[in-house]
């Protein structure tokens, strides 16, 4: 195809091939990079690359500056809410506070920075921006020695990963009534299909009402529309391909425990978050007592103390943590670890995120054993592949893992300037 952006334009997925060479002479080669390396490369500057993306959020990406003229990669977006007005100046003061942790020091000192910096992370928004910068040393250091970043994590054990679109955030449209009509999912569904995916993932109770102060007429409204959307999508998709359900704690316990048999039919890969995890693990280990389907959250919690007793206590079958949030790739790693101690415990990253964090998400997931499938934010945006060098190597639901140094991928700056 003529387009730089290949066969998957609308997803954002392609290989710029052509693209490989400006990333071996930016990351170097082994023989190029090692001089500095001896000299002791040390971080100098950090920048931040704002990207405009959609009423859902802008995407954030952290740029980390060596005394040998290196950069890595990492990214913070999805930090705060929409309605937190100063979200943007807060991010950047927390960056500044959290690179003076990595300032004049070794790219390589990862836990030294983590055991600096893991207390001062104290709420999501700072979580989110010390995880960012725990990715990019990843990537610098990478970059540095001329070696992929999953080699940091004992080395990859798959050469590709299975990926599932979440069409959720490219479905916008509204009926009279305020809600997402299943068509518009349906439509989504059919795209991402055309596009090779074979697993997806929507979220149609996010129109729900809260229940408090919700009649029951309303709240069974709410959820038979629910219903709806997710047999709709099930009957475009067929009985090959794999269904998601994000419910984004939007029920309780009795009604999720009712709502996931009603939906029994529509044979979910997994059921995500009834409830919020994090704050009601009692409730979330009832809920996956009680129903058939594959019970699956976490996506927002923070470290392996935030996952020990959902952990222990089995109350998930699958967990999500987000390297965005979750303290990064060594973090996620230690969780997955945790995860496989327990038995049977599988891991999905958490990932509606940009193509770094993505390229991040993917280098670590290489390496866990028990890792199951991982998000990719389907049909955000047409250009998502220009911001990287090289694209995303994507081919019948599966992302290729990048041999490249470090995360395998630079940032195209002119063209997210272009994007500011």
């Amino acid at each position: 195809m003529n387009s730089r952006r290949g066969f998957l334009s609308n997803a954002g997925f392609g290989l710029a091939a052509s693209a490989i060479t400006p990333l071996a002479a930016v990351a170097g080669r082994t023989n190029d990079i090692a001089p500095s390396v001896k000299k002791g490369i040390v971080v100098k500057g950090i920048d931040l690359h704002v990207v405009k993306v959609n009423q859902r959020g802008n995407w954030y990406f952290v740029e980390l500056k060596s005394s040998s003229g290196i950069s890595g990669f990492g990214e913070c977006s999805h930090a705060f809410g929409k309605n937190q007005a100063d979200g943007d100046l807060q991010v950047r003061e927390s960056l500044k506070a959290f690179f003076e942790l990595v300032k004049d020091e070794s790219p390589f000192d990862v836990e030294k920075y983590r055991q600096r910096g893991f207390a001062k992370a104290d709420n999501k928004l700072k979580r989110t921006v010390f995880s960012g910068i725990e990715q990019a040393l990843w990537d610098l250091g990478g970059k540095a020695l001329g070696i992929p970043a999953y080699q940091f994590f004992g080395g990859k054990v798959r050469d590709e990963l299975r990926v599932y679109a979440n069409i959720n955030r490219a479905t916008n449209d509204r009926d009279s009534n305020g809600r997402r009509p299943v068509s518009s999912f349906q439509k989504n569904a059919e795209e991402a299909m055309k596009q090779g995916f074979t697993a997806f993932k929507l979220a149609p109770f996010d129109e729900m009402k809260p229940l408090y102060g919700s009649s029951e007429k309303q709240v069974e409204a709410d959820i038979a529309h629910a219903i709806s959307c997710i047999e709709g999508v099930r009957t475009t998709i067929g009985t090959e391909r794999d269904l998601l359900i994000d419910v984004h704690s939007h029920l309780n316990v009795d009604l999720a425990v009712k709502t996931a048999a009603r939906i029994r039919s529509s044979d979910l890969y997994w059921f995500e978050e009834p409830v919020d995890p994090a704050t009601m693990p009692a409730e979330t280990r009832e809920i996956r007592q009680s129903i058939r389907q594959t019970l699956a959250g976490g996506e927002a919690i923070f470290g392996r103390s935030g996952y020990a007793n959902l952990i222990h206590d089995h109350a998930l079958g699958i967990i999500m943590p987000d390297i965005k949030h979750c303290g990064g790739l060594l973090e996620a790693r230690y969780i997955a670890a945790m995860a496989e101690t327990a038995g049977n415990i599988q891991v999905a990253p958490h990932n509606p995120s940009g193509p770094v964090a993505t390229a991040a998400s993917v280098a670590v997931c290489a390496t866990i054993t028990n890792f199951s499938i991982l998000e990719y934010a389907f049909g955000e945006v047409p250009w998502r592949n220009d911001l990287v060098t090289p694209g995303e190597q994507f081919a019948k639901g599966f992302l290729h893992v990048s041999d490249l140094p470090g995360i395998g991928i630079i940032l195209n700056k002119k063209f997210i300037n272009a994007h500011k």
